[in-house]
């Protein structure tokens, strides 16, 4: 039962991981040329940050085999 807990973290910071990656790139898309300057740096910077704190915690929060 104390694994379930640990489980729900790892998960929750992977998916975190994920959207924040397809978000920060969504950010800076460039829209195929047809909004040149409109592009969201704040935003992209902001969710590489929570990309990477969250991929750091997704790796801490994984079960160890020893465990």
């Amino acid at each position: 039962m104390k694994n379930k807990g640990k489980n729900t973290m790892t998960n929750f910071f992977a998916i975190t991981t994920i959207l924040s990656a397809i978000l920060a790139v969504g950010s800076i898309e460039d829209c195929a040329g047809a909004c040149i300057g409109n592009e969201n740096w704040t935003a992209f910077f902001i969710c590489l940050t929570i990309m990477i704190i969250c991929g750091i915690m997704t790796i801490l929060t994984m079960n160890k085999k020893g465990q």
